[in-house]
């Protein structure tokens, strides 16, 4: 027990940055999503308008990024309490069903708030969270794996998934449902497709398995190294992305390239 007059030490494990970027990740959305909701049509035009939703574009890629930081954490907490792989594993798939409930129920609420003037597929939309539940079901995989390899894979699979990103738009997905589609491929519209959204999450991934092994006092390195190699991921990307010559046959910046990616993951990094 501490004593009278004293506070309980805080929790080391814990990273009080990462808890106010999320923070400051969902008053941004937030912020877009009521300025979307209640202001007038005719104000739809105006700088403050389009200023509000760009940045509530630019969040979600943030917030993804520490849901795989997120849950880097957790699969490594459990490797340190030795719990056998299953159990690992079940960790992180009871996390991506939490995710999809919490998804549901945020849908099936918007509908009984707006009903009757609400239409009913929008509860089955593929949202932000519909897209963390579906990615941490897949990645629930990398429990598997000791956090040395998941920090080297999480990176590898966010770039196979950027990469890959424009080759899946040119798929033809009409023989699926389209509401199955819409977890899969790119899209203009509101649903937020694994390609190319979940790279952000397995970046999270690999960089939060760097977090969990870096030493306290080796943690400010780590960071200026981190917004080093941000600024790098960033300006690449951008000089990638003003070539005449691209590496498919087509490809939309906005939609599916993957220099979109690494400039939003390095812009978030320094």
């Amino acid at each position: 027990m501490s004593a009278p007059g004293t506070s309980k030490p805080k929790n080391s494990d814990r990273l009080g940055f990462l808890d106010w970027t999320r923070g400051i990740a969902i008053l941004i959305i937030l912020q877009g999503h009521v300025f979307h909701s209640f202001l007038k049509q005719e104000l739809r035009h105006d700088g403050p308008y389009s200023i509000s939703q760009f940045l509530g574009g630019v969040a979600p890629a943030i917030f993804l990024l520490l849901t795989g930081i997120t849950l880097a954490f957790i699969m490594d907490k459990r490797e340190r309490e030795g719990l056998p792989l299953r159990q690992r594993w079940y960790a992180a798939l009871r996390r991506s069903g939490y995710l999809f409930m919490i998804a549901f129920l945020f849908r099936i609420q918007m509908f009984v708030f707006g009903y009757p003037g609400s239409p009913a597929p929008e509860i089955l939309r593929v949202d932000v969270l519909n897209l963390m539940g579906f990615s941490i079901g897949l990645m629930s995989l990398m429990a598997f794996l000791t956090t040395a390899q998941r920090a080297r894979w999480g990176v590898i699979l966010g770039a196979a998934i950027a990469f890959s990103s424009p080759l899946v738009s040119m798929i033809d997905w009409s023989w699926l449902p389209a509401r199955i589609a819409a977890y899969i491929k790119p899209s203009y519209g509101p649903d937020f497709g694994f390609f190319p959204w979940a790279a952000f999450i397995a970046f999270g991934l690999g960089l939060g398995s760097m977090l969990r092994m870096t030493k306290a006092e080796d943690m400010n390195r780590l960071m200026q190294w981190v917004a080093l190699g941000g600024f790098a991921v960033f300006f690449c990307g951008q000089y990638c992305s003003n070539f005449s010559a691209s590496l498919y046959p087509k490809s939309e910046f906005w939609l599916n390239s993957p220099w979109m990616v690494f400039m939003k993951l390095g812009g978030h990094c320094f």
